[in-house]
């Protein structure tokens, strides 16, 4: 009897010892457990920021801005698709159709005056590191030909709200990013104005396709000016519409 005793529990120990193991949870059932719950997103390992809703994954990401990657390339449109390569998340945000609403959520949301400068290593004066990169993606097409008339009238009066803040210190470097934006909506939206005069003025031609615009001269102020006019008119345009 206890041969067979013995017996018994060895066939059910090596039974046991060949069950299979339990799969490995795939990133996103993770994810939805709530291990990350407390935590903020821009603290999340970037392999689960696909799992995120979107409110999520624009915070992480504005919290991620690569050092001076987007700004400090050749211009702001090839520092934006230098990181598009690098960094997933970018494709990632693209896909979602409503990623406009929480980039402009999430612009509006940054105070540029009281902002918190323990985040922002690299501050000036007037300028905002988190408010460059996010005007950066808000100057895509992707994200521009989704918006509606007045998301449009928010975002304008947004930038000029925040170069009002940019105008009392320093810029970085050329960095243009509120006239890079409004360069595009006037672009993507086909104000003839615009139209007619990046026909006669290369240098906002290169500030629409390139967001490459030198303000330390007197030639690139005026067309930083001549931007913030055209705009002010459209703004009105579409008000009225």
């Amino acid at each position: 009897m206890k041969v067979l005793f013995l017996s018994l529990l060895t066939t059910l120990t090596l039974s046991c010892d060949n069950d299979p193991p339990e799969p490995e949870l795939e990133p996103c059932e993770l994810y939805a457990t709530g291990i990350y719950k407390d935590t903020m997103p821009g603290k999340v390992p970037q392999k689960f920021w696909p799992c995120m809703n979107t409110k999520d994954l624009v915070d992480a990401g504005s919290y991620n801005f690569s050092s001076g990657f987007q700004l400090m390339n050749s211009n702001l449109q090839s520092g934006y698709n230098y990181c598009r390569i690098r960094y997933p998340w970018y494709l990632e945000l693209e896909a979602r159709t409503d990623a406009f609403q929480y980039l402009l959520a999430k612009y509006i949301s940054i105070d540029t005056i009281n902002f918190d400068l323990s985040l922002d290593p690299l501050h000036r004066p007037g300028y905002k590191f988190y408010t460059y990169n996010l005007e950066v993606f808000l100057a895509q097409k992707i994200y521009l030909e989704k918006t509606t008339k007045d998301q449009k009238i928010i975002l304008i009066n947004e930038l000029f709200k925040k170069q009002a803040v940019r105008n009392a210190g320093y810029i970085w470097g050329s960095n243009e990013g509120t006239t890079f934006v409004m360069g595009r909506i006037l672009y993507y939206d086909d104000y003839k104005p615009l139209l007619d005069t990046m026909d006669q003025n290369i240098q906002i031609k290169n500030l629409v396709d390139l967001g490459d615009l030198y303000t330390h001269n007197n030639d690139g102020l005026k067309v930083q000016l001549l931007i913030f006019s055209m705009t002010n008119d459209y703004l009105n345009v579409l008000k009225t519409k």
